[in-house]
């Protein structure tokens, strides 16, 4: 099968996503991919390298330039895509592969149009996330306001007069939801709130949590110390990820530093990437927190190797009841305690040390250090392991060959 994948995440993003290990299992099963990167605007041109990149014979990585995105002008980006989209099939020699277009990108411009240009036979919508929540959609912040982000304020108004008839933020997401759930043949959700929130507009949504590549944090020799840990005393509590309020608890990490001032807590990720309204001064200000900054996903395990244990301290509100965090399974696959203030991973609570409360979330970090042993990081271990990303891929395209196969009997019958 082909498959045409609209990310909402570049595909060379130090954070590798779902979207990423979705894309990367399906090619190394054989199957062809076409990712599409969210279309670049201004600022973001800066980064742009080329259009059409190659990365293997079954899989191109495609990206997009829209600088305007109202109509009429986002009808000759529409054309565009699908042209450049049709160019890309040519180069992986797929044109007689069944086409899956497989929808992350609620948002993206004109999606109904494009939809409705590009020739496919299936379509998919996978959730991954309450986009509602985001900030971008729940208040209209924007991260680091500039003349370009005046530029773009613009060009967004007018989307919203030509192109979306006049919704916007959370209104704009349930109408563009709303209308994906009643249109796609298959509907994904990574987490219960998700599939949940979508029940709203469709019933038959499937629930397929992330994953883990299980090797890739699983050694049986430790890998060697990276040097900006070297210095930093045990034991170390480590956080990966994108650091923002909308999702991470900053008082309570610092509340967590004062209680435990011998306990180290690393902070490794980018800051304020959606939210611009973070402030982590006292946290900075912290002997015991450190952070060390973004990391490329595929160095992170040399970080695991070293953390005597792993905390998701997230808020507990309408975002992360959707939210099912790809470093749960990876710090389970490492063998490392983990603490999360987390509701849709309780199905996976092998120790017991996920709670909605924060004083627990407090006590929970020295239970986890104090009583952590080789029989349960084995306990650990062998719960990730049930949950790779090479299962779930299996899963999702059992469940689109699936219908696939409905769908050319309906339109034999037709």
């Amino acid at each position: 099968m082909l498959f045409i994948i609209l990310s909402n995440q570049q595909f060379d993003s130090d954070l590798k996503t779902n979207k990423w290990h979705v894309a990367n299992q399906l090619v190394a099963k054989g199957h062809k991919v076409i990712f599409v990167d969210p279309p670049l605007r201004f600022k973001a041109i800066k980064n742009f390298s080329k259009v059409i990149d190659k990365k293997s014979d079954n899989l191109i990585v495609y990206k997009p330039i829209n600088l305007l995105n109202f109509k009429p002008i986002s009808k000759l980006n529409t054309i565009s895509q699908v042209n450049i989209i049709e160019n890309a099939i040519k180069i992986l020699k797929a044109e007689n592969e069944k086409r899956v277009l497989y929808i992350y990108h609620f948002d993206f411009p004109d999606l109904r149009d494009f939809i409705k240009d590009f020739k496919h036979d299936v379509k998919v919508y996978d959730c991954v996330d309450i986009y509602s929540e985001f900030p971008e959609y729940a208040t209209g912040a924007k991260v680091n306001p500039s003349i370009i982000s005046l530029i773009q304020h613009l060009d967004d108004a007018l989307k919203i007069k030509f192109n979306q008839n006049g919704l916007s933020l959370k209104n704009w997401v349930d109408d563009q939801e709303k209308w994906l759930c009643k249109n796609c043949d298959l509907v994904f959700a990574s987490a219960p709130g998700i599939v949940t929130h979508l029940n709203k507009w469709r019933k038959d949504v499937q629930y397929l949590p992330n994953a883990v590549i299980f090797e890739k944090f699983d050694h049986e020799k430790k890998l060697e110390e990276p040097k900006d840990l070297k210095e930093i005393p045990h034991p170390r509590i480590g956080f990966t990820g994108a650091i923002d309020t909308y999702k991470t608890n900053i008082p309570l990490i610092e509340e967590c530093a004062a209680t435990y001032p011998n306990y180290q807590f690393i902070m490794i990720g980018p800051e304020k990437v959606s939210d611009p309204n973070l402030d982590l001064s006292k946290l900075k200000s912290m002997e015991n927190v450190h952070f060390l900054g973004s990391k490329p996903w595929e160095e992170t395990p040399t970080y695991f190797d070293h953390f005597d244990a792993f905390f998701i301290p997230y808020n507990i509100n309408d975002y992360t009841i959707g939210s099912h965090p790809i470093k749960y399974f990876e710090s389970l696959a490492a063998g490392l305690p983990t603490i999360a203030m987390l509701s849709s991973v309780k199905e996976f609570d092998v120790d017991g040390y996920i709670t909605e409360d924060e004083t627990q979330f407090i006590k929970n970090i020295k239970i986890a250090i104090d009583e952590d042993s080789t029989a349960k990081r084995k306990a650990r271990k062998e719960l990730a392991k049930k949950h790779s990303w090479s299962n779930k891929v299996d899963r999702q395209v059992e469940l689109i060959t699936q219908k696939l196969k409905e769908l050319t009997i309906v339109n034999y019958s037709n």
